[in-house]
């Protein structure tokens, strides 16, 4: 069985733009692919294991990881039209929690050598918004 085939048959992929090409680039690990994380909380919850989980074997197969961090989203609050909003948290809850996100993903996904990249979007994301004004409008702008 194919990694992609695995991957179809544990019903973890639900569509795809081009599947003959992104098949092709998955089984013979050319593919690059990401999986974002909200830094909600300090420590990294069962739901992310399952992220965790495909990232990992995705990788043993020769394709390459971006756990992307979500440090600048993560200051807007929860722009997902949800009833309740997502607790407001500091910048230094925001950073603390990413801190701790980062040396938990290191103990499945191996980043050595540039086989996986860990990148916070908080690194270009405040080139375009001032935070205070995306929290307090993240809310109304995403419906």
């Amino acid at each position: 069985m194919t990694v992609w085939d695995e991957l179809k048959a544990r019903g973890l992929i639900a569509q795809v733009t081009d599947e003959e090409e992104i098949k092709e680039m998955v089984n013979n690990g050319k593919a690059t692919f990401y999986i974002g994380f909200d830094p909600t909380a300090d420590s990294l919850h069962v739901g992310h294991f399952m992220a965790l989980c495909l990232m990992k074997r995705l990788q043993m197969a020769g394709n390459k990881p971006i756990a992307l961090l979500g440090g600048g989203t993560g200051m807007i609050g929860d722009p997902s039209g949800r009833s309740d909003m997502r607790q407001m948290m500091t910048v230094e809850t925001i950073q603390h929690n990413i801190d701790c996100f980062k040396k938990q993903m290191e103990r499945f996904i191996d980043f050595s050598d540039g086989k996986a990249l860990m990148v916070n979007n908080e690194d270009w994301w405040r080139r375009f918004f001032r935070p205070t004004l995306a929290s307090s409008s993240g809310s109304i702008t995403s419906g």
